[in-house]
C-alpha cells in the first residue's frame, strides 16, 4: 500500500501541467475542493499520521496553467 500511495504521488510530481486547461486538470486529477473560477486550486497529495501535507498548487491564467509548485506544510493549507 505504501509503495503504491509513493509512486502515485511521484507521478503526480512529475505531471506535465503547464498549458493545460482547467477541464483537463479535472480530468487528470479531479476536482475536489477546488472553486472553478479561481485562478489558484491545490491538491492534497499526501498526509502523514503527525500532520504534515504534501499539497500541489496550482496557478491559471485565463483558464491556462502557467505555473505548478508542490509544498510540503503543516497546519491549515492557505491559498
Amino acid at each position: 500500500m505504501m509503495k503504491k500511495r509513493k509512486n502515485n504521488e511521484r507521478k503526480i510530481e512529475h505531471l506535465s501541467l503547464v498549458g493545460k486547461t482547467k477541464s483537463e486538470i479535472i480530468d487528470l486529477l479531479g476536482d475536489d475542493f477546488n472553486f472553478y473560477p479561481d485562478d489558484i486550486w491545490y491538491y492534497i497529495i499526501s498526509k502523514t499520521w503527525y500532520g504534515r501535507k504534501k499539497i500541489l498548487y496550482i496557478e491559471f491564467e485565463d483558464d491556462i496553467v502557467i505555473r505548478k509548485s508542490i509544498v510540503s506544510m503543516y497546519g491549515k493549507i492557505k491559498k
